[in-house]
């Protein structure tokens, strides 16, 4: 059977695998702007955006209770590319957790008729889900490398398998290469020093309200990270959203520590006035 036939049979599954056995995981906002379609389109197409978000929030992603959800939010920039037998749209992509991590991606093309079902089939993919668990996984894999020394490793894996699978789409398989090499950075040597900073700083955090000096001890070592991390690449584009994200909480755990905040100065000399602001 086609990849892409599966929409064919969906509907007459009862969404397997979908109920959410544990407590929600992914808290999803998705916005899918579709004023560059026909009208006839727009109006098949009008609640794609809410389908979308019921298919990242009520499923089951890590098979663990997660308290509070992920937020996820998702803008997606939609155009007409259909050929003669099937509906095709070509997607600007944009996720996010919120905070400090965000992938963008202009090279999304899929096959999408209105009525077709969003399923979860686990091992069979597809160019619009296929797509979207891909970057569901990245989320999930950066914020569990908050939760534990490269925790999010089973979770940049699994985009790994649907990106190895993508590759023998051979009607859609633009952006694929990108995506692979996106990912094979993420499981890379040259990566873990950002995965490991991420580690320390949220352990640290984790001791806020019962021992700041342990707070600032391993946040202390997570700015050490960052040193080392922009020494040997000033444009490391995720540390610099991390601390972008991240200055004021750092601020405030280092409030009586000036030596660490002249320290970010060199690391973040754009936020070089809020840090100044507390070295007393």
């Amino acid at each position: 059977m086609s990849v892409h036939s599966l929409w064919k049979y969906a509907g007459i599954i009862l969404f397997a695998g979908t109920a959410i056995l544990h407590g929600q995981q992914i808290s999803a906002d998705v916005s899918v702007i579709i004023e560059r379609l026909s009208l006839d389109k727009q109006q098949r197409l009008k609640n794609l955006d809410q389908e979308i978000a019921t298919y990242l929030s009520d499923y089951d992603w890590t098979g663990e209770d997660l308290e509070p959800a992920i937020p996820v939010t998702v803008q997606i920039f939609l155009q007409d590319v259909s050929a003669s037998h099937e509906d095709r749209y070509m997607g600007t992509f944009l996720i996010s957790n919120g905070t400090d991590i965000q992938y963008y991606d202009k090279y999304w093309r899929f096959p999408y008729k209105h009525g077709d079902p969003l399923v979860h089939l686990p091992n069979v993919y597809h160019p619009f889900t296929g797509f979207l668990d891909f970057y569901v996984y990245l989320i999930l894999g950066g914020e569990y490398d908050k939760m534990g020394r490269l925790a999010g490793s089973p979770y940049f894996e699994k985009a790994k398998q649907i990106s190895d699978q993508a590759m023998f789409d051979a009607n859609f398989q633009r952006g694929w290469k990108e995506r692979a090499e996106l990912i094979h950075y993420l499981l890379s040597e040259d990566y873990k020093p950002f995965r490991d900073m991420k580690d320390l700083f949220y352990l640290g955090l984790s001791y806020i309200e019962e021992d700041m000096d342990m707070a600032q001890k391993y946040c202390e070592e997570a700015v050490a990270a960052l040193e080392k991390i922009f020494r040997k690449d000033p444009e490391h584009k995720d540390a610099i959203n991390f601390v972008k994200s991240h200055y004021i909480e750092i601020i405030d755990i280092f409030k009586d520590r000036p030596d660490v905040l002249r320290r970010m100065i060199r690391i973040d000399p754009d936020h070089k006035g809020a840090y100044e602001q507390h070295m007393h």
